[in-house]
């Protein structure tokens, strides 16, 4: 017999039990069936590598054993990151996670969002597009829709404030205040910032963890130093252009991939981190794929943040009338060389 195609009606017979009593048995459920009998079930099917049917086994189960992930933008390397740590959790506790990307777009966000549903996931993890901040009434209504149902979920990185669910983020306010202070400590007073302050949370409160700093110092920022930003590397490369022809020497970047950008922009006018220009940037996930520059950043701690979204998550799944937790984990600075004295 052909070990890939075995059923669990062969298994059954070869055990000389019903095809339910195997199914009871591979699926852990309780019945009345000796232990040595299951024993050899377990031998059978082991032996013949079985592998039971998923569709078939959810209908026994009520669980599909899949979770849904959706994230904004998965060649920004922080979601990918998340994204690996997320899936390696959930594998371990015997789920498959499946990964959806938005490409920071509203329409995407809902239309992921229903595509997740209609595979029937046990839970799902969100992170909103950078568009669903603009209006996000509707995603609002079929999150706070998701309640009443069977399907948990997480929102991570990215939260609605106003939105009653588990939720785990970093303070962004403090990490950027940790981010200018150690500009301003080391002499700087022309500091520049590139944020995604026009339509994402998280760059507004980056944003105002830079003035904070700033004011702290009693620095008046000059506003054609700030530039908006879309965390690509296309819009740091652009900003940074226009900001290396202005008075200022030193630039705290919202995210690594801005951050990219700005240094290519930085090398092609020959300007040189720390010497010319000090660099502090945010997320601390480039660091070992960059050369000649040891960047000093902000560290958001992707395994942390996994941990406490996957214990969340798998929290609510066990124990449906679980009260929501919101979880604020704090970033740290980690200084390497791209600032200097000035």
């Amino acid at each position: 017999m052909n070990k890939m195609k075995i059923t669990l009606k062969d298994i059954a017979k070869k055990a000389n039990v019903s095809p339910s009593a195997v199914s009871l048995v591979l699926n852990d459920r309780p019945c009345r069936i000796s232990k040595e009998k299951k024993d050899l079930i377990k031998r059978i099917a082991e032996e013949y590598n079985y592998s039971a049917n998923q569709i078939a086994r959810s209908l026994v189960t009520q669980k599909s054993k899949t979770i849904g992930l959706i994230i904004p933008d998965i060649e920004n390397i922080f979601f990918s990151s998340l994204a690996k740590q997320i899936e390696e959790q959930c594998r371990k506790r015997g789920y498959m996670l499946i990964i959806v990307n938005s490409d920071n777009d509203y329409a995407h966000d809902l239309e992921l969002l229903d595509l997740l549903l209609s595979r029937s996931v046990d839970g799902m993890f969100i992170i909103p597009s950078n568009e669903s901040y603009k209006e996000h009434s509707e995603l609002v209504h079929r999150l706070s829709k998701l309640d009443n149902t069977s399907t948990p979920y997480v929102m991570i990185d990215r939260v609605y404030p106003e939105q009653a669910c588990n939720k785990v983020w970093f303070d962004n306010e403090e990490g950027a205040y940790l981010a200018v202070k150690h500009l301003l400590e080391n002499g700087h007073r022309k500091i520049a910032c590139i944020a995604n302050y026009g339509n994402d949370s998280n760059g507004k409160s980056r944003l105002e963890g830079f003035y904070r700093a700033m004011r702290e110092y009693h620095c008046e920022v000059e506003e054609d130093l700030v530039i908006d930003g879309d965390y690509r590397i296309d819009s740091g490369y652009h900003a940074g252009k226009s900001l290396l022809e202005k008075d200022m020497s030193a630039v705290f970047i919202t995210n690594d991939m801005m951050a990219l950008g700005f240094l290519k922009a930085a090398y092609e006018q020959g300007k040189q981190v720390p010497d010319d220009i000090s660099v502090v940037s945010y997320d601390n996930t480039i660091y070992p794929y960059i050369f000649g520059v040891e960047l000093t950043s902000i560290e958001q701690d992707v395994g942390s943040l996994s941990h406490h979204a996957v214990d969340l998550l798998f929290s609510k799944m066990e124990e449906k009338e679980k009260a929501p937790e919101e979880i604020c984990l704090i970033p740290r600075l980690i200084k390497r060389t791209s600032v200097q004295s000035h």
